[in-house]
């Protein structure tokens, strides 16, 4: 895939999935037919040089439609390996710069990965109807903890 704003590369692979953590909170009544979910979705990037790896975390809180009552949160990691990983690298240090195009397709799968994971382990309990919309990554807003 090229980056059109750097005509720079990126050449990838999803080396892992792991589902880190999954909560499934008990109601003391059962919700109506047509309950309205919210979700709150986080991503997190870590980043592996010595193994040429992008981690992307995304945990999920699905929310009634109160905006109050957390019915669920879902967390798992989707491990991808950055074939040219070097050609990101600043030079002469082990810092990567990852175009932000780049970023926006690794989180689109990952969301899209745990979308399937929600549907799996949630099949069967009050939140099988709970299917998280399509979303645009886009649209994020980020975030920086440097």
């Amino acid at each position: 895939m090229k980056d059109s704003t750097k005509d720079q590369e990126f050449s990838f692979q999803l080396k892992g999935i792991e589902l880190l953590d999954v909560k499934l909170n008990r109601l003391k009544q059962p919700l109506p037919v047509q309950t309205t979910f919210h979700f709150n979705i986080g991503l997190e990037q870590q980043i592996s040089p010595e193994n040429k790896l992008i981690i992307v975390v995304t945990t999920i809180d699905i929310i009634h439609e109160d905006n109050e009552t957390r019915l669920a949160s879902i967390q798992a990691s989707c491990i991808f390996e950055i074939a040219n990983f070097d050609d990101f690298l600043v030079a002469g240090s082990q810092q990567p710069v990852i175009p932000d195009l780049f970023l926006t397709t690794l989180n689109s799968v990952s969301i899209s990965t745990v979308r399937g994971i929600m549907y799996s382990e949630f099949k069967g309990t009050f939140l099988h109807t709970a299917i998280l919309p399509i979303i645009d990554p886009k649209t994020f807003v980020k975030n920086s903890t440097d």
